[in-house]
């Protein structure tokens, strides 16, 4: 369960700063990936040449998430430089969407907004077992 957005209600930040909050978590993910890439590379290179197949195909993968994340960032950085001054957007609703405590911290802290932490306290990095 997430903490609640302090204002949510009212809440409604720029777009461009709402667009450039995303860019960067978006960046984020894209150096997490980045990560991962340079981590199957390194255990690639423990296995036998006979199963290294698998894990190619799982590098490819990662490295075309990298991309990918990368122009998404690249599109909402330039949506936010082309939007008009004085467009906001309500966010409230859509942050208290997010199932990471970390993350709803983060974008919350950069749309100029203040988390509720006493109604639950997040952890940094909540993960989902599979």
């Amino acid at each position: 369960m997430n903490a609640p957005i302090a204002g949510a209600g009212a809440w409604a930040p720029d777009v461009a700063v709402t667009l450039d909050v995303l860019a960067a978590e978006i960046e984020l993910s894209a150096a997490r990936c980045i990560f991962l890439d340079r981590i199957i590379a390194e255990v690639m290179e423990g296995l036998p040449e006979a199963e290294r197949g698998r894990l190619l195909e799982g590098l490819h993968a990662v490295d075309l998430l990298s991309q990918h994340l990368t122009s998404l960032s690249a599109f909402a950085r330039g949506v936010s430089a082309a939007t008009p001054e004085g467009v906001s957007v309500p966010v409230g609703p859509a942050l208290s969407e997010i199932t990471l405590g970390a993350l709803a911290e983060r974008m919350t802290a950069g749309l100029g907004g203040d988390y509720d932490d006493e109604a639950e306290a997040p952890d940094n990095g909540d993960v989902d077992l599979f």
